[in-house]
């Protein structure tokens, strides 16, 4: 029990006075961010505030620079829609891949923050089974299993939608489906945080298709923000800073 709260004390003095931003002297931006309830180690949106690694490490970033960072949460489809429409400054996670069709004709900018792994979790006991064995999929609501699309729209494999996790791993559970399609460190998180397990009830399958990629933050309005990020993850200086977030929020673990 003292590391996590090690770790607490420790983002509370590193982020000291984050919190009164309304005060700050810096410009102010706004940060469009989803409103998912848990999505931890990244992100969690819950009683109309935003936490998780990624903001703590755009907090930091933003305090070195006497910006003011304002997060603003939405369903994704709004989220998106509003981003494009440039009314908000920046947006996080973004993907230059993600609905690319809607991007057409937009000047973004985008620089890498955090890696992520999408794949399939399946009983323990199927996993290794193959793909011609996963008839029926399962993803959290607002996710697009882009690996997929091509056996779902020849029917070989059915969508299954669901708003929560326990919901969607308790189809799993279940048989109604054969795997949750997910973000592979958000899955540990649960199991070893939220549900204090540590043998998982579902396990990735890395040999399913997957998608390992990186989360963006981007901009349309504010390239020179975009650029400043991209240094400041780039720079010696912040790295060990960068490197403890994520070793307290339980990112440091590879896939």
């Amino acid at each position: 029990m003292k590391k996590p709260f090690a770790g607490r004390i420790y983002i509370a003095i590193l982020l000291a006075g984050l919190s009164g931003f309304s005060s700050a002297k810096g410009k102010a931006y706004t940060v469009g961010v989803e409103d998912y309830e848990n999505f931890l180690p990244y992100s969690q949106y819950k009683n109309e505030v935003y936490s998780g690694l990624g903001r703590d490490i755009l907090d930091l970033f933003a305090k070195k620079k006497g910006y003011v960072f304002k997060y603003e949460a939405y369903p994704l489809k709004r989220l998106t829609a509003l981003f494009f429409s440039g009314k908000l400054d920046l947006l996080f996670p973004d993907n230059p891949y993600w609905i690319a069709e809607q991007r057409k004709g937009l000047d973004i900018k985008y620089t890498p923050m955090l890696k992520f792994t999408d794949g399939v979790l399946v009983l323990p006991k199927n996993k290794g089974n193959g793909v011609n064995n996963l008839k029926k999929l399962g993803m959290p609501l607002g996710f697009t299993p882009y690996e997929y699309l091509d056996l779902i729209k020849d029917r070989k494999i059915t969508l299954f939608e669901n708003p929560g996790y326990d919901g969607l791993y308790q189809q799993v559970f279940s048989g109604k489906i054969d795997g949750a399609y997910a973000n592979t460190r958000v899955a540990r998180y649960y199991w070893s945080k939220i549900k204090g397990v540590n043998e998982f009830p579902v396990v990735y399958d890395p040999d399913l298709l997957h998608t390992t990629d990186l989360y963006y933050i981007s901009s349309i309005r504010y390239k020179d923000i975009i650029d400043e990020i991209e240094v400041f993850m780039k720079d010696d200086n912040n790295k060990a800073a960068i490197e403890e977030l994520k070793r307290v929020h339980k990112f440091d673990k590879e896939e």
